[in-house]
Parts: structure tokens; C-alpha cells; sequence
């Protein structure tokens, strides 16, 4: 009995491995083994899952895995976070570098 494609409703030959979908030739990427859906929504980090949702700061698709929870709502991918990270550890370091001379030229 012929299943009809989950995007176009043709006559369908395969299922996506990853979401179960039943696809036909046209939606389905032989060299991946994965459907046209799965493709569009893997993570842009690991390409091994699904994603669920976009970092905040440089709106790269991300997994449960790959991304970190923020805070409720927000998820970030790690490497935007330690790159945040490293611009605010600069910042304290030269926070305290002008305390150091502020108390120097108070001292004077």
C-alpha cells in the first residue's frame, strides 16, 4: 500500500530515521539519511539532533545539548557565552587596573 509524503503527498518510499516521517525521493536526502524537515531544524552545532531553539546572541539553531539555559526562556550556545565571558573579564581587569590608579593619584 502506497504512504503519501509527509510535504507533498506523492507516493512515499522513505522514513526519516530521526523524526519518523514518511517522505518520498524528493524530500529525502539519501547522502544524510534524513528528510528535508530534519535538515532544515538540526542543531547548526553538533548536526547530530534537533534543534530547539536559537541562541540569543548570535541566532545559531541549537539542541538540549549544545545550547545552555539562560535564564526561563533564553538558551545561548557556549561559544557566545565564553566569548562573553572573556569581554567581561577584560572589562573587570581594566576596571581594576583604573582603581589601582585612582588610588595612586589620590594618594599623590
Amino acid at each position: 500500500m502506497a504512504r503519501p509524503c509527509s510535504f507533498c503527498g506523492v507516493n512515499a518510499i522513505f522514513e526519516c530515521p530521526l523524526c519518523g516521517r514518511i517522505v518520498c525521493e524528493r524530500h529525502y536526502n539519501a547522502t544524510r539519511g534524513l528528510c528535508a524537515g530534519c535538515i532544515e531544524a538540526l542543531c547548526d552545532f553538533c548536526n547530530k539532533r534537533l534543534s530547539i531553539a536559537r541562541c540569543i546572541y548570535c541566532g545559531r539553531l541549537g539542541c538540549d545539548v549544545c545550547l545552555v539555559q539562560v535564564d526561563n526562556v533564553r538558551r545561548a550556545c557556549r561559544e557566545c557565552l565564553d566569548r562573553r565571558a572573556l569581554r567581561l573579564e577584560e572589562a573587570w581587569k581594566s576596571l581594576e587596573a583604573l582603581k589601582h590608579l585612582t588610588l595612586r593619584m589620590s594618594r599623590a
